[in-house]
């Protein structure tokens, strides 16, 4: 009985190592989508420098303008899919794990989707002075369409490097803070301060310690935070900035915090 009652623990500590973090299947779905955009965004860009080639470059005896017209709306079309996927995955995503903020991802993946309506009305206009041979109008059509799909995949990289930076957040961390005088050395014993809190500097959320161990902070997401004290009526103590996932984590899981202490 012992040995199957063992086993069993073995087994569901395997398989707590094999689940993943609530909202990291979403994240990567977002990925997933924005890598399938990416290659739409190429296809669209290297059809337009096919016709440009064509027309204006090395022009050629009656340029076609259909086929970077099909490769246009084909590839606009799975654009706006795949944004629409990105705003639904990073909707879901925060669904499962709140400290995640969908805001802005959803709205550099809709500027994309505005984006790609701009490109489809200026691609008819630029096959019309291609089919007329108005090189002005044209040169400065392709110009501007050039710019409209440079700002698409400038957005994109915007949604994978959000997306990555909510990745890492998923790693949580247990702090605890600990005071020490201006030496250095620990302070043991009560003091005045009014308590703890924690600051994160890229989200703006304040955390607060454990009810029942005020000097701990725990499943802090990853990031930069700043730790402090509320000062007490004749003591107080500094602040302390930190990446978490740059400090070293004790024995007992915790990442220790140190505060300087001072008191009148």
């Amino acid at each position: 009985m012992k040995k199957a009652l063992t086993l069993a623990l073995v087994l569901l500590g395997s398989l707590g190592s094999v689940f993943a973090q609530p909202g990291a299947d979403e994240l990567d779905d977002v990925l997933t989508a924005a890598q399938a955009m990416r290659t739409e965004i190429v296809l669209n860009a290297t059809a337009l420098r096919s016709i440009v080639q064509d027309f204006i470059v090395a022009p050629v005896a009656s340029p076609d303008p259909a086929p970077f017209l099909a490769a246009t709306a084909s590839a606009q079309s799975a654009i706006e899919g795949r944004a629409d996927d990105i705003i639904a995955d990073i909707g879901q995503a925060a669904l499962v794990d709140p400290y995640i903020n969908p805001a802005s991802i959803q709205n550099l993946a809709s500027q994309i989707e505005a984006l790609g309506d701009q490109i489809q009305t200026e691609s008819s206009l630029f096959a019309g002075y291609v089919n007329t041979g108005d090189l002005p109008n044209g040169t400065s059509s392709a110009i501007l369409l050039r710019s409209l799909i440079k700002q698409q995949f400038s957005l994109l990289k915007q949604i994978v490097e959000e997306t990555r930076f909510w990745q890492q957040s998923l790693v949580r961390f247990d702090v605890r803070i600990a005071l020490v005088d201006a030496w250095g050395n620990p302070v043991t014993g009560s003091t005045g301060l009014m308590g703890y809190y924690a600051y994160n500097t890229v989200t703006g959320e304040y955390v607060y310690p454990d009810y029942y161990n005020p000097e701990e902070f725990t499943d802090l997401p990853n990031g930069n935070w700043t730790f402090g004290a509320y000062d007490g009526y004749f003591d107080g103590a500094g602040s302390n900035n930190v990446t978490l996932d740059m400090e070293p984590i004790g024995p007992d899981g915790f990442i220790t915090v140190t505060l300087v202490y001072w008191s009148e």
